[in-house]
């Protein structure tokens, strides 16, 4: 099963130089998988979590500036 996944945020830090991107993918019948990776000068993290679905909104977070 292929995910299309929605950009929720993403922030970068002058001082660190960590970078870090939060997306959601909808997973029909099951709910919503919430992917955040953070990226820096010389490592590579993610974190993967799966949010039960209710069936009672569409999306279950809004996308940052929408």
């Amino acid at each position: 099963m292929k995910l299309e996944y929605e950009q929720i945020e993403e922030s970068f830090d002058d001082t660190t130089h960590l970078r870090t991107i939060t997306e959601q993918a909808r997973v029909p019948g099951k709910g919503l998988l919430l992917r955040t990776t953070v990226y820096s000068p010389h490592h590579l993290a993610t974190s993967v979590v799966v949010v039960p679905g209710t069936g009672a909104s569409e999306e279950a977070f809004e996308p940052v500036g929408a």
